[in-house]
């Protein structure tokens, strides 16, 4: 069984919208391992460059904390303010930098190995570079047209958007036009790692994924099964 620090580490790759996050947070909690989401970290430092430039920012990044995967700086809990369009952005454009890439990475190992049995986390590139060795590696992946159609009823319902035909539309290109950038980007493109477990969500629920992925570790690597089969119980 191939360990990070003898901590398991299970990554969870694939484009904006595909709902990483979300089954990363719900299988962390089935397995009973610790979750943390990548993109928070982008996001983090660019709520901080707004405040402090971007140097700071990556140097405050040291600072932060992460809890139930909620990100506290100064003690206040973040999340909300990271989570704007803006700072996504912001974000966007940041991950593209080298220095920020590093210091995001450096956290994101340093969470692992100080993880009480092994964590799970999301993102672009978490199974082709930074825990290129990780032992459970999914890739989950949608249509355009179903994740800008889980996007749009997400604004709708926080009333950010009408919920007209035309927004919908423009979703879809944003989405097809993130997914150009993130694939042909020079800095860790996304990529399907050669041993990942490919999963297409676009008809399925979250709960069908799940069950997919749970079934996949019990039946493919009995060894990372047994060794989480106490807290399974």
């Amino acid at each position: 069984m191939v360990l990070t620090s003898h901590k398991i580490v299970i990554t969870i790759d694939g484009p904006a919208g595909s709902g990483k996050s979300t089954v990363g947070k719900i299988l962390a909690e089935k397995l009973n391992l610790e979750h943390l989401s990548s993109g928070k970290l982008y996001r983090t430092i660019a709520y901080l460059k707004e405040r402090f430039g971007l140097e700071e920012a990556i140097k405050l990044l040291d600072k932060i904390e992460i809890k139930n995967g909620e990100i506290f700086f100064e003690a206040e809990n973040i999340d909300d303010k990271i989570s704007s369009e803006e700072i996504g952005k912001i974000a966007s454009d940041i991950s593209k930098i080298r220095s920020v890439r590093d210091k995001v990475n450096e956290i994101q190992k340093k969470l692992a190995k100080e993880s009480k049995k092994g964590i799970v986390v999301d993102g672009r590139d978490e199974g082709t570079q930074v825990f290129p060795e990780a032992p459970v590696k999914i890739f989950l992946t949608a249509s355009p047209e179903e994740r800008a159609k889980r996007k749009f009823e997400d604004l709708k319902k926080k009333g950010k958007i009408k919920g007209t035909k035309l927004e919908l539309e423009n979703l879809i290109e944003e989405i097809r036009k993130r997914d150009e950038q993130d694939k042909t980007r020079e800095i860790s493109p996304l990529e399907v790692p050669d041993d990942a477990f490919y999963i297409d969500s676009t008809s399925k629920s979250i709960d069908e994924v799940i069950e997919l992925i749970m079934n996949f570790i019990k039946t493919q690597k009995p060894e990372i099964w047994h060794f989480l089969n106490e807290d399974l119980k």
